[in-house]
């Protein structure tokens, strides 16, 4: 049984994606950098707004943990294609961690003043510089974050070029995916990452497939 659920642990990167997707949808609507302070006070004086984004927190902690999941079964089968010392390998998977806590701390603290004012209700002002203050911070930690996600993306490029690890499509995505995350700073790059990703995942649920059940 144990066996079985291990071989679909891969999978885990799929839900991660699909997750963050739902978590993003949820947030659509949100106030933009160049709306008014009354559309900033309004937005979060708004319960459905703040409910919707506190969902959304819930749905990106299920996502992290999803990845980190995900990001053992990238290890094995980077390291089993490698081979030890596995430099590129712990590469990998140190720029994984990177990226999921880093990706987390953005999202914390994007959802932080819908949080505070569902916490303290009418006890609370927000104040629309320091929302767009956190909003802000969060994007750039949101965008530091691909960065990570970018030497995680090159590290399996290169052990997929170099040991035929994954066939050439998925290494090119991967190389694709790199690239992409460090111009994460424009937002849309940051969906080929999670293509990417969700690639990476159904590949690997594939090749697990194609293995006997151990016991």
């Amino acid at each position: 049984m144990f066996a079985l659920i291990a071989r679909w642990v891969p999978g885990l990167g799929l839900v991660f994606s699909v997750l963050v997707l739902v978590a993003y949808g949820l947030k659509t609507g949100a106030p933009g950098n160049n709306d008014p302070d009354p559309t900033w006070v309004a937005y979060y004086a708004n319960s459905g707004n703040r409910h919707k984004e506190e969902i959304a927190f819930l749905l990106v902690g299920l996502a992290g943990l999803c990845f980190l999941q995900f990001l053992g079964s990238v290890r094995g089968a980077l390291a089993r294609a490698e081979g030890e010392p596995a430099r590129i390998t712990t590469a990998a998977i140190a720029s994984g961690a990177a990226f999921i806590a880093i990706a987390l701390a953005a999202h914390a603290v994007g959802t932080s003043v819908a949080w505070s004012k569902s916490f303290y209700a009418a006890d609370l002002t927000v104040d629309p510089n320091t929302a767009r203050i956190l909003a802000s911070l969060s994007y750039l930690l949101f965008v530091m974050s691909l960065f990570a996600a970018a030497g995680m993306a090159l590290a399996v490029a290169t052990i997929g070029l170099r040991m035929r690890a994954f066939p050439a499509w998925l290494s090119w995505l991967s190389v694709l995916a790199a690239i992409a995350g460090v111009l994460g700073i424009w937002g849309l790059p940051s969906l080929v990452v999670l293509v990417w990703i969700a690639a990476l995942s159904l590949y690997l649920v594939w090749s697990r497939r194609a293995e006997p059940l151990a016991g």
